[in-house]
């Protein structure tokens, strides 16, 4: 059907002649969305629709050159004459390239604007195989992030990349931005993300940049980008539920549906789950609706809707008082997320404009409680935020491996709290900023990115409170060698900016565990200087190897201390050193896969006696997968040297100077390791899963008691 009515609408063009075909993958034989194809010496060109279909109409009659490219591929000419004599369909093969000059890929729209080989692309496949349910699951099976967590469906999670931020009670882990297909999702008071409100179902793939992004996105990159890239619809009306069950009365249901009508795909989840938890006030609640819109408009043009709400409960259970164990203080709190996301392009010659609109909001709700001797609210808070983004950009191919991108962006980002002072009632946060990033190839083996930022955010905090300003410029580069066919270095150098969140301003609350917290309005913005060198070597699709090494030296670094009131404060300079190995070994003809990585992080306070904390030196990452005709069978471990808190519960607690001084104690090391077994049955993927397969007793946060052992059975039909 496609094939005749392409073939009508080729010979129905009065003033001129049609190239038109399909692009496949060679060793999938799946259609290749967004190939860029253009005839050489001219601005004619156009990209490759979800089907792999491409068009160029009103051409005279002719010889022409034609070029195919995308990211990840080798790219592919072919010269054709072009007459009336011509009616049928191209159809274009593309070979992955091994060694891929790989980057961001932001909704799969555009060419990277992130440093190839920098850039780890969690696809599909590997997201299947590691039998996770959630996103902040997954990504602590990466190497160089660390994920805390109360529990592994809830909503209380924390993320560090290659030690940015730490897990101390009260702190905010702010430095590691979400973007979900592209833009940011952070939620302003606080500048951290709800990690787990992204429909797990609906996730493409997922791509990790280790180290600052300012360059492209500014504020709150400093620390690292995670790009969640979800799924469009299909051409079939499909349905596809999930079924979930596990220890601690764990149960999950959703159904998404994926379809097109008149040329528009779309794809719609709904979904629930809950959970009591591993300990008293550990459970969870959530309910989540998404849906996602495409379709493409005459004249290369292409629109994109999405919607996702999240309604959430969650307990966090709050410590373990090793000096009075009766004592119970804890959190309750409801948070409705919601994000709304429009996207336009249009292809013109041989740039690709782009026009992107969003708007996240978040209203949480938080009771503060305590049992010891008889249940009472301690205290209520309530958050509303809102934040609005506009973005806009040009990319400019050159042809010859020369790529250019420029664009501004703009943002507000609104919150309202009853637990800021009276003079800050009415915090805004409004940013402006224009970017640029250069892409040339120098020759077959040597390229460079080259990049820049500046960012101008002012703050205003309501009557009383002047507007500061905070400004900065985040500049990159980097710069790549192939060593051969298979094997690429690397080297960059880049610089990361992060502003003062509204509550590391303005905040003043008291905890139920008895804390005083206050902002601090004379905060000045951290900067970071990042410079990294690396190499990676690939073989075919069986055998791939990297290794890196990487240098960070931030400059007032802000740090929740325990003052009284314990506030943020300004570090003068923090150094950081790194290394990291990794390897994936695929035994083809006996299904087995090995993956393995190892990360050393040492950090260092220079300008104070205080180290910094939470920062294991060591960890380890081992996943073994055997596929054998009866079922697929995965055992992971991952492994976590000592690492250094304050005990800020203990009674022992001297205080120097308005400081309140904690004993430094040490978490011991942890091995924990998980199980699965899977099987597809009828197009059903039925899993049964072992977590905490030893049973180990542990904590990732001080008196903070992690799940033992723990089982859960799963039934889904994947989407395709």
């Amino acid at each position: 059907m496609h094939r005749l009515i392409f073939f009508l609408i080729s010979i129905s063009i009065a003033s001129g002649l049609s190239i038109n075909g399909y692009i496949v993958d060679k060793e999938s034989n799946t259609p290749l969305e967004n190939v860029n194809v253009f005839i050489e010496n001219s601005e004619i060109g156009t990209t490759s629709d979800k089907d792999g279909f491409f068009q160029i109409d009103n051409l005279p009659q002719n010889d022409y050159q034609i070029f195919f490219s995308i990211i990840g591929y080798k790219t592919f000419s072919k010269r054709l004459q072009v007459n009336e004599n011509r009616k049928e369909s191209l159809n274009v093969v593309l070979q992955k390239n091994p060694i891929q000059w790989k980057a961001v890929n932001v909704m799969g729209l555009i060419p990277s604007k992130h440093a190839p080989e920098i850039t780890e692309i969690v696809e599909t496949k590997k997201i299947t195989n590691t039998d996770q349910e959630t996103l902040s699951a997954l990504l602590g099976n990466l190497h160089g992030i660390e994920v805390q967590s109360a529990h592994e469906y809830g909503r209380n999670v924390n993320i560090s990349i290659r030690g940015s931020s730490d897990f101390k009670p009260g702190g905010y882990n702010n430095r590691v931005l979400l973007l979900l297909d592209g833009f940011p999702v952070s939620i302003p008071n606080s500048g951290s993300s709800d990690w787990n409100a992204i429909p797990f179902e609906t996730i493409k793939h997922i791509e990790v940049v280790r180290g600052p992004a300012s360059s492209i996105y500014g504020h709150n990159s400093m620390g690292g980008v995670i790009n969640i890239v979800t799924r469009s619809g299909g051409d079939s009306h499909k349905w596809y539920p999930e079924l979930r069950f596990g220890s601690y009365g764990s149960q999950a249901l959703s159904l998404s549906y994926s379809g097109n009508i008149s040329e528009t795909n779309f794809i719609s989840t709904l979904g629930h789950g809950s959970s009591n938890g591993h300990r008293f006030n550990s459970g969870h609640e959530q309910t989540r609706l998404s849906f996602k819109i495409n379709k493409s408009l005459p004249r290369d043009q292409k629109i994109q809707l999405s919607f996702i709400n999240s309604n959430s409960f969650n307990g966090q259970p709050g410590f373990v008082y090793p000096d009075n164990p009766g004592l119970v203080s804890y959190r309750e709190s409801n948070r409705v997320s919601s994000y709304l996301q429009f996207y336009y392009k249009r292809l013109i010659g041989k740039s690709l404009f782009s026009l992107s609109l969003a708007t996240n909001q978040f209203k949480t709700d938080y009771n503060d409680r305590n049992d010891a001797p008889e249940e009472k609210i301690l205290g209520n808070t309530h958050y509303k935020d809102k934040s609005y983004i506009v973005r806009s950009q040009v990319h400019r191919f050159f042809g010859g491996g020369t790529d250019l991108v420029v664009g501004t962006e703009a943002s507000i980002d609104q919150s309202r709290s009853n637990v800021l002072r009276n003079i800050y009632t009415q915090p805004e946060q409004f940013t402006i900023a224009g970017f640029a990033q250069l892409r040339k190839s120098i020759s077959n083996n040597f390229m460079y990115d080259l990049g820049l930022r500046y960012d101008n955010r002012k703050v205003t905090g309501g009557e009383g409170y002047s507007v500061k300003s905070f400004k900065a410029f985040s500049p990159k580069l980097s710069l790549f060698y192939k060593l051969s066919s298979r094997s690429t270095s690397y080297i960059s150098f880049n610089q990361g900016f992060r502003a003062p969140s509204i509550s590391e301003l303005f905040l003043e609350y008291e905890s139920s565990y008895g804390l005083l917290l206050q902002g601090n309005p004379t905060l000045k913005a951290e900067s970071l200087i990042n410079i990294e060198a690396g190499i990676k070597h690939q073989r075919e699709e069986n055998f791939s190897i990297f290794s890196n090494i990487f240098l960070n030296r931030y400059t007032d670094m802000i740090d929740f201390i325990y003052t009284i009131p314990v506030r943020s404060i300004n570090r003068e300079v923090v150094n950081g050193l790194g290394f990291e190995f990794g390897s994936n070994i695929e035994i083809v003809p006996t299904g087995s896969n090995v993956n393995f990585t190892y990360s050393y992080l040492d950090m260092e306070n220079i300008d104070s006696v205080v180290p910094l904390l939470y920062r294991p030196k060591h960890k380890i990452r081992l996943t073994l997968l055997q596929k054998t005709p009866m079922a697929d069978i995965l055992f992971s471990a991952r492994y976590a040297s000592t690492q250094l808190y304050e005990d800020f519960l203990s009674d022992d607690h001297p205080i120097q100077d308005n400081t309140v001084i904690f004993p430094l104690e040490t978490l011991p090391e942890t091995v924990i390791a998980d199980a699965s077994i899977s099987k597809t049955i009828m197009q059903y993927d039925l899993t049964m899963k072992i977590k905490n397969v030893f049973n180990k007793q542990y904590v990732m946060i001080q008196h903070y008691p992690m799940p033992g052992r723990n089982f859960e059975i799963s039934i889904n039909k994947p989407i395709k």
